[in-house]
This record gives structure tokens, sequence and C-alpha cells, in this order.
């Protein structure tokens, strides 16, 4: 038994020997593409344009709501078909609204994704080459790390790299 006990101390002593060897990182991606400088770009275009949709569909809905108060307010003074043919005007309009609004939410998510995915397309080879110059084996995402030293964070150093190759992307 105690033969046993001595083949398992020493195989998890060469287990964790071998493994405190490895060069182990971690990175905040999602701190990189917010804090950049195309990522700062990239934010002022995704508010204002958001800005500009909500504007626009505000104006859109104003516009049903309007219609909406002016049948009601004809609806005693109208015949009976002129009132629901006003009406169902006014569904028509509310369905084509609210496929504009999906269209248009759709439209945006998509532009977002597309344009954080540019900045992380960009940020992958500079990441390799990092890690190749550094030999760090193993790289994990910050957000998956409950405990860790802040020397092995290596966010900054990427982050300034990043800025200093890539200072604008072209964003559609």
């Amino acid at each position: 038994m105690k033969f046993f006990i001595a083949k398992i101390l020493i195989l998890v002593f060469f287990v964790v020997s071998s493994n405190a060897n490895e060069n182990i990182r971690f990175i905040n991606i999602n701190y990189i593409v917010k804090n950049s400088e195309a990522g700062k770009t990239l934010n002022k275009i995704i508010e204002n344009k958001s800005k500009k949709i909500k504007l626009e569909l505000n104006d859109l809905g104003k516009k049903i709501e309007n219609k909406k108060e002016k049948i009601i307010t004809q609806k005693n003074i109208l015949k009976k078909d002129e009132y629901e043919k006003l009406v169902k005007n006014y569904e028509d309009e509310v369905k084509k609204f609210n496929n504009i609004r999906l269209k248009r939410n759709e439209d945006f998510n998509k532009y977002r994704i597309n344009s954080q995915k540019k900045i992380i397309e960009a940020l992958n080879p500079l990441i390799t080459a990092f890690l190749k110059k550094e030999s760090i084996q193993i790289l994990l995402q910050k957000e998956q790390i409950i405990f860790g030293d802040k020397k092995l964070d290596i966010t900054e150093e990427i982050l300034k790299i990043f800025n200093d190759k890539h200072q604008k992307i072209k964003f559609e």
C-alpha cells in the first residue's frame, strides 16, 4: 500500500512540476474592442446610427398615432364602410411600421456585430505574434477566470500594440 501511495505522489509531483513551466496569460478581448481607438470610433458610429434609427422610427410612430387619432375623431362622421376602410388602411400601416422597425433593428445589429468582428479579425494576428514572441503557450479569456495575478494580464500590452497598428478601421 505504501508503494502505491508513493507512486501516486511521484506522479502528481511530475504533473504539477511540468504544468508549472507552461507560460499562461489572460486577456480581456471585450475591453480592447471597446477601448481601442478603432473601438471608440465604432462606438461613436453605433451611437449615432442608433439615435438616427430611433428618431426615424419615432417620427413614423407619431405619424401613425396621428392617423389613429384622426380616424377616431371621424368615427361618428363617416359612413360605416368608409370608416372600416380607414381602419383597415391604418392596420396595414401599423404592420408595415412593425416590419420596418424589425428590419432596421436587424440591420443595425448585423452592422454592429460585423464591425466588432472586423476589430477582432485585425486583433487576432497581433495576439498570435505576441504569443509567439513571448513564448506564451496558453491564452485565456479574462471573463472565464475567477482569480488571477494581474501580472498575467496582457490586455493593456495588446491594446497598446493594437492602437499603434490600427488607429483607424473602415466601417461601412
